[in-house]
């Protein structure tokens, strides 16, 4: 949820994971081909099914024309589940997968039921379930028990077991995909879809290219990105300019053509470094064979 009072954006840790007004947490998959094969989505408690909706199309909202966006905006989360919990307390399951919601209004669930599968329904530019607690229709913060506008950095107390929790260790940046691929990457939603990415490459491949998709891009943010040869030299490099914002999401990507000499048999490696002005440095990277 964006925390921070007024204009701006700010997460429940003051960090740059959210965006103005919105309204609830987002669980993204990393990739589209993780959205076909089925992602559970369970109820946080025992409840009745107060109302829900299905039918609305997975798909990229910018893909729809603008008279379409103008019609599924009014359905802005897609498909969604709001369940009852007593004592003036909701829960909201949206963007569910089109098809997938298992439970009808008026029925009585369980904590840990499934009630739909993980989509891209509605207004959304990713695969991912929005989950809100409300209470009395305030929208809640789980991580800190605090309404909107309460300001970051404060917390009343937390609605997620101490389980969950475990498992939800706060990462102000993360790396959703990183990989190689013979041909240039068109877009992030390309990285998105989970197929790009390959292990190994052919003699006859024209060329070559690494790149990572990464959450959480913070201001001043020097990024390098860089691919390693099967004998340790660096063959290609690059590093950004600082960033000039605060960005959710970034993509970088760096190629280079066959030598005159064809390829070299062995491991080729990627790797990208986030260096930020505090001192922290956030890494991954990847492999390709060259048989």
């Amino acid at each position: 949820m964006d925390i921070q009072a007024g204009p701006g954006a700010a997460d429940f840790n003051c960090g740059s994971l959210t965006y103005n007004n919105h309204s609830g947490t987002d669980f993204r998959i990393l990739t589209l081909k993780q959205m076909e094969k089925g992602v559970p989505v369970v109820a946080a408690d025992d409840g009745v099914v107060f109302n829900l909706r299905d039918g609305v199309p997975d798909q990229y909202f910018s893909e729809y024309s603008k008279k379409k966006q103008k019609e599924v905006y009014s359905k802005g989360r897609g498909n969604v589940v709001v369940i009852q919990h007593g004592g003036g307390w909701n829960t909201f399951y949206a963007h569910l997968k089109k098809g997938s919601i298992r439970v009808v209004k008026g029925q009585r669930v369980s904590k840990g039921q499934v009630l739909g599968l993980v989509g891209m329904s509605g207004l959304t530019e990713f695969p991912h379930l929005h989950f809100e607690l409300r209470h009395r229709n305030s929208r809640i913060d789980p991580f800190t028990g605090l309404e909107a506008q309460s300001d970051c950095g404060k917390s009343d107390r937390t609605f997620w077991s101490e389980a969950a929790l475990r498992q939800m260790p706060y990462k102000e940046t993360f790396f959703v995909n990183t990989g190689f691929s013979e041909t240039r990457p068109a877009d992030r939603k390309d990285l998105e879809t989970g197929r790009k990415k390959v292990a190994d490459f052919s003699a006859i491949a024209p060329t070559i290219y690494f790149w990572s998709y990464y959450i959480g891009s913070r201001m001043g943010d020097k990024t390098k990105i860089e691919i390693i040869g099967p004998d340790g030299s660096v063959l290609r490099s690059h590093t950004s300019k600082p960033a000039g914002n605060n960005q959710i999401s970034r993509t970088m990507f760096i190629g280079m053509k066959k030598p005159a000499t064809g390829w070299e048999s062995g491991t080729y490696v990627g790797k990208i470094t986030i260096r930020r002005t505090d001192g922290s440095v956030f890494e991954d990277s990847a492999s390709i064979n060259m048989r």
